[in-house]
């Protein structure tokens, strides 16, 4: 009943904009042509440029610190491995192995690996100064993908808090903050993929002494990555969707220009009068159900003069007045209230054919009728 209305209203917005739908498809016909056209002189496929990633180097720090001083909570020779805070006065010195490697499906580097130790004063925007000293260095030859080449090291922490605090009495004084890290320069030659490489790549352990306390804070598993551009053919997708739906967009809108005119010049495309009582009668019934019950008069009563009226409205109207329900007949498709002797009907097909329309709204039938003349014809007793 839903799509029956959806359908009715669908066909009254066609009939009323017309014009407007007909060029609303004949603009969709032209863009499904175009498009097909497009698809069919067009190229097949296109080029486009991307970036790939080709191979990716990885650096990594480990560091720990053994117990060198008596205390009530770690024997001495103890390994304390991979913490955020070492004490400094039992873990003075900070050790550890930078590793590094690269992945890739084919390659052959030599690697030279240095690592520094720098005690610096930098802030936000700028360094001030900077000093450097080598710890330890390594060369790694003929080093293949997924291959490590590592270097150990070793700082000692309160000797280099010294040595800072040295330089920045030489200096007397300086701006932003003393920091210290250990840092991996890793210079790399050979070929990776077929390509001749040579690069340089720095690596950093940050080391921040707090008093009794140092921090390091080292990234885990540094991974940056080479990345080339590379020329790739796609398919060429011209037209509205492709080929395939400018195509089906062709020919929707052309069959729905010429479903369109045929309903237009038939007179099948606006709702006929009929389509419209019929769905103005189902929604009033819907409207009305809480007081219509189903059911079948009795001859006795049906036989009764009749007060009809108009409306399914007119009569849920009596009803409610009565305080009776409305009997719907499906046998005849009428609905009657039955309030004592009195019987008031609505029969749709009898007022649609009866109708004057005029607006009447009951008409009240006597209940005797004569033998003579004609046998089916009744006074009015009531106003309209």
């Amino acid at each position: 009943m839903n799509s029956d209305r959806l359908l009715v209203r669908a066909r009254a917005a066609l009939d009323e904009w017309f014009v407007v739908a007909v060029v609303a498809l004949l603009a969709l016909a032209l863009v499904g042509g175009w498009g097909a056209y497009a698809s069919a002189t067009g190229p097949a496929e296109q080029t486009d440029r991307e970036r790939v990633e080709e191979w990716s180097a990885t650096g990594n720090f480990d560091h720990g610190a053994t117990v060198q001083t008596e205390n009530e909570v770690y024997p001495v020779g103890t390994r304390l491995s991979d913490r955020s805070v070492y004490f400094t006065r039992v873990t003075p010195e900070l050790e550890g192995t930078f590793a590094y490697r690269y992945d890739a499906d084919a390659g052959d580097l030599t690697a030279d690996i240095e690592l520094e130790r720098v005690i610096r004063a930098a802030d936000d925007e700028r360094e001030y100064w900077e000093v450097n000293d080598t710890i330890a260095a390594t060369t790694a030859e003929g080093l293949e993908p997924g291959e490590e080449a590592t270097t150990s090291f070793a700082v000692d922490v309160p000797a280099t808090v010294n040595e800072s605090e040295r330089i920045e009495e030489t200096l007397g004084g300086s701006p932003g903050s003393v920091e210290t890290a250990v840092v991996a320069n890793v210079t790399m030659e050979g070929t990776v993929e077929g390509e001749p490489v040579e690069r340089t790549e720095r690596y950093e352990l940050a080391i921040a002494p707090d008093g009794s306390t140092y921090g390091v804070d080292a990234p885990t598993a540094d991974r940056r990555t080479q990345e080339r551009t590379e020329t790739v053919q796609t398919a060429s997708s011209a037209g509205f969707g492709g080929p395939l739906g400018s195509v089906l967009l062709l020919l929707a809108s052309v069959c729905g220009l010429g479903a369109l005119a045929i309903a237009r010049v038939r007179g099948t495309l606006a709702p006929s009068e009929r389509e419209l009582e019929r769905l103005r009668g189902q929604y009033e019934r819907e409207e009305f159900d809480d007081w219509i019950s189903r059911g079948s008069l009795p001859a006795d009563i049906r036989e009764r003069s009749q007060i009809t009226v108009s409306t399914l409205e007119d009569l849920v109207d009596i009803a409610i007045d009565c305080d009776r329900r409305v009997l719907e007949d499906e046998s005849v498709g009428g609905y009657y209230v039955v309030d004592g002797e009195s019987l008031y009907a609505y029969e749709p097909d009898v007022v649609e054919e009866g109708s004057s329309g005029d607006g009447s709204g009951i008409h009240l039938f006597e209940e005797e009728r004569t033998d003579g003349g004609d046998a089916g014809t009744d006074e009015s007793n009531g106003d309209s």
